[in-house]
C-alpha cells in the first residue's frame, strides 16, 4: 500500500529531526536533506507498491483460487514476494 504524502513527509521530518539530534551527526542544510528523504521514502513506496502488483498478479494466475487473506494465500504470497524481490535484485 502506498504511503500517503502526508505520510511520507511526516516520516521525513522526523528523519531528518532524529538526525539533527544525533551525537556525531551535523546537518548543514536540513531542507537539501529532508527532500532527499522524502525522495528516497517516495521511491521505496513505489517499489513495494511494484512488486505487490507483480505478486497479486502472479497470486491470480493460479489454477485454483485462494481466498485473499487466507492463511495459505498469505504463506503464498511471502514466499512469492521474496521471489519477486530477489529476482529484481538479483539476490
Amino acid at each position: 500500500m502506498r504511503m500517503s504524502r502526508e505520510r511520507i513527509f511526516h516520516l521525513a521530518d522526523r528523519i531528518v529531526k532524529e538526525l539533527g539530534t544525533t551525537a556525531g551527526v551535523h546537518v548543514k542544510v536540513p531542507d537539501d536533506l529532508r527532500s532527499e528523504v522524502v525522495r528516497a521514502l517516495t521511491e521505496e513506496s513505489k517499489l513495494a507498491d511494484s512488486i505487490d502488483g507483480e505478486v497479486r498478479k502472479i497470486l491470480g494466475s493460479y489454477s485454483r483460487p485462494m481466498p485473499e487473506g487466507s492463511h495459505e494465500w498469505e504463506v503464498l504470497y511471502e514466499k512469492t514476494r521474496g521471489e519477486v524481490f530477489r529476482k529484481r535484485f538479483r539476490l
